[in-house]
């Protein structure tokens, strides 16, 4: 029997990954976390303490700088807190105005409102969708000290008009690359070209710490100031003497760790997010209701997200738009608002930001978005707008998308009691007809089956990941919500040739863009069934398994103490992939197993084994 322990986390990584269940929603965001996240993470959370305690931040801070082309860098809680520190550092402060683009995430706002400061927003360029020199010009007064350029979406504002603007006004100019780490302006990486800048490493962002910012500067002043104010104002040679009343915009060394990983691995992800924007592209650019995102003939735009704007022309509001989307399955949201729409800002006159700001639609664009993905999304969001038309597009549903549907399909029927395998097997020695039976909803409502299956979980509760009293309701309660009302798992009972039931086998969590499944659930009930009779059966179904969903290859998992099970894997072809350590937990009455991470000297209770198939 292989009880399913509960599913980790997948990692993108050379070595083959573990099953995973992939989500029926598309998802706009999400990053890349490789093993070398994981190691690294680790090692922090075990050894990065004490004289340790900021080893992984001046590796990560040291190393980020030299990839940006700067020569200091401060890891922050967060981008917002940077920026904050470095125009408190400039000396930025009442009474003082900062312009600031129309289209960016209020953070670049609310940073200027926290010194004091009036942010003042500019409009933006129609095609970049970033910074307007022209418009910066003309609300240049003699209370502005600040221009904060946002490369917006990964694409760098036009630097060097904004330069010339600073030098004859003397201006300090901060860039919000919150968005855009690895863009390039005229070769040069973005947060290296005005005085100082701020990258942002929340969950949706290229890199990704969690949460979390980066200062980066070559003003060495400018950064030990910016040190001491958010680190307290604690003195630099007096132990625990604050000089001045300051801010706390520390990163964790844990952070710093996942971090160093991620830049190390910078430009792979870049050119994934470029990978994706030329996807859509190729699909949307010949659209004349929409225009997607731009790039001017200087820049390296990294889309951190893929959008779209509407034009004027589609008679839908860009929520419906966005609403619309979801019904088929796919996550999006709005581009940013124009900031001046909100109540505690006066609107200003930027018609290209509110035009922006109010019809555009980011697109999902998280590292793991598939060609086939893209397609299925561009064939709703053309249909969407034929359908305005009057028309309809036709909406491409291939590969791994198909394969998703149909299986959903298959297994909602079976269950539903629609559609019946039913798949018959030969065993023993003198070929006895068994056969494998789905467990349907309407077995829920039969008592005898129920206490069959509950009967079954006590008799093997020792071969379970987790031990608990087991109950008929909580055995009904388990069909109704982890076996029916969940996509993608199906349960058979098996019976012998006299039609008596002696166990069930299962098949869970299905990977359609990789073809895999996970046989779960094995479990022989009755004590001295008919010999082959489990191994006859789970044969069938996974010959049924691997031709009905067109599956590569076949994972299971068992606790590696159940000799009896591992051999039955080993004879169906399954071979050990992955070991994992695990420890005795008891806690309020139930006892189960918990991976071992921290500890290299505890002895292993079990080991969590891995076992896989391929066709």
């Amino acid at each position: 029997m292989t009880p399913s322990l509960a599913e980790k986390p997948t990692l993108s990584s050379d070595v083959e990954e573990a099953p995973r269940t992939i989500s029926q929603l598309i998802l706009t965001a999400g990053p890349t976390i490789s093993t070398r996240e994981v190691a690294y993470g680790v090692d922090a959370v075990k050894n990065g303490w004490n004289d340790k305690w900021g080893e992984y931040l001046a590796k990560f801070e040291k190393t980020f700088a030299g990839y940006v082309g700067t020569s200091h860098a401060m890891a922050t809680s967060s981008c917002t807190g940077a920026m904050h520190l470095a125009l408190l550092a400039a000396g930025i402060g009442e009474g003082d105005e900062v312009i600031v683009p129309e289209l960016t995430w209020i953070a670049t706002a609310s940073a200027v409102v926290y010194t004091g400061a009036t942010p003042v927003f500019c409009d933006i360029d129609p095609e970049s969708w970033t910074m307007l020199p022209e418009s910066v010009e003309r609300l240049i007064t003699p209370r502005t000290k600040a221009i904060m350029p946002v490369h917006l979406y990964g694409h760098p504002c036009d630097m060097n008009p904004l330069l010339e603007l600073a030098r004859k006004h003397n201006l300090f100019v901060f860039e919000d690359s919150a968005q855009a780490i690895g863009a390039e302006y005229y070769g040069r990486k973005t947060g290296s070209i005005g005085n100082a800048a701020a990258f942002s490493f929340q969950g949706a962002k290229a890199v990704v710490t969690g949460e979390g910012g980066m200062l980066v500067t070559s003003d060495a002043e400018l950064m030990d100031r910016a040190r001491i104010i958010g680190d307290h104002g604690r003195s630099k040679t007096k132990v625990l003497f604050n000089e001045s009343i300051g801010f706390k915009y520390k990163m964790s060394n844990v952070q710093a760790a996942i971090g160093l990983a991620q830049i190390e691995r910078a430009e792979e992800i870049v050119e994934r997010r470029i990978q994706i924007f030329k996807w859509y592209q190729e699909r949307l650019q010949d659209i004349p209701e929409i225009s997607i995102n731009g790039q001017k003939p200087w820049a390296k735009n990294i889309y951190w997200m893929s959008s779209i704007v509407l034009s004027d022309k589609v008679p839908l509001e860009r929520d419906a738009f966005i609403a619309e989307l979801k019904q088929r399955k796919v996550d999006s949201r709005p581009i940013f608002y124009p900031i001046s729409a909100f109540p505690m800002f006066t609107q200003a006159a930027n018609p290209t930001a509110y035009h922006v700001g109010l019809r555009g639609i980011n697109l999902p664009s998280g590292h793991n978005r598939t060609e086939e993905e893209i397609d299925y999304i561009c064939g709703h969001v053309r249909d969407i707008l034929a359908r305005t038309r009057g028309g309809s597009a036709s909406i491409p549903v291939g590969g791994w998308l198909a394969r998703r549907e149909r299986t959903t399909a298959t297994l909602r029927r079976i269950k539903t009691g629609e559609e019946n395998p039913s798949l018959a097997f030969t065993y023993g020695a003198q070929g006895q007809k068994g056969r494998l039976v789905p467990v349907t909803q309407q077995d829920s409502s039969r008592p005898e089956l129920v206490k069959l299956l509950a009967d079954w979980r006590r008799n093997a509760q020792e071969w379970f990941p987790s031990q608990f009293t087991v109950t008929e309701e909580g055995t009904q309660r388990w069909m109704d919500k982890a076996l029916f009302e969940v996509p993608d798992r199906l349960l058979f009972f098996v019976e012998n040739a006299k039609g008596e039931k002696i166990g069930h086998v299962g098949l869970f969590r299905f990977n359609h863009q990789q073809r895999f499944c996970e046989l779960d659930n094995i479990v022989r009930g009755v004590a001295g069934a008919e010999k082959g009779i489990m191994q006859a059966a789970c044969t069938a179904l996974i010959d049924w398994a691997k031709q009905e969903f067109d599956l590569a290859h076949m994972y299971l998992r068992v606790l590696g103490h159940n000799t009896p099970a591992v051999r039955l894997y080993e004879a169906l072809g399954f071979s050990e992939i992955l070991r994992v350590p695990m420890r005795r937990v008891s806690e309020a009455g139930q006892s189960f197993y918990q991976e071992i991470v921290a500890s290299e000297y505890e002895p292993a209770a079990a080991y969590d084994v891995t076992m896989r198939r391929a066709f």
